[in-house]
């Protein structure tokens, strides 16, 4: 008796998917058995003086700090120019109207918090 032999594409579709298995599966072995490395800058990893500097010490001392009523409450206030432009019909037949700002400039102020 004759065996019926296994189609080509049945045999490679299996062989893919085993090795599909065994590459997802040493991938994540090598990430979590490998140690990551960790790179720290070399000035971190001075040691520290332990004496301390008494001159940087007075100089914190004698910095000048400003309290809450020194500060002024009012918010600063800023000039902001605004032209408006005027339409005018130009003798010329084109139907486009040109556009020129106008001679009046509006001066306003605004004034807003700071956070």
């Amino acid at each position: 008796m004759k065996k019926a032999k296994t189609p080509r594409l049945v045999t490679i579709s299996v062989t893919t998917t085993i090795t599909i298995i065994f590459w997802v599966f040493f991938g994540l072995y090598t990430i979590l058995v490998t140690p990551t490395k960790i790179d720290i800058e070399q000035k971190l990893l001075e040691p520290l003086n332990p004496i301390l500097d008494t001159d940087v010490l007075q100089s914190l001392k004698d910095r000048v700090f400003f309290e809450q009523e020194d500060v002024a409450s009012t918010p600063p206030q800023f000039d902001i120019l605004v032209t408006t432009p005027v339409v005018e019909e130009s003798e010329e037949s084109s139907d486009v109207p040109s556009l020129t700002p106008s001679p009046e400039v509006e001066k306003a102020t605004v004034s807003g918090q700071l956070e």
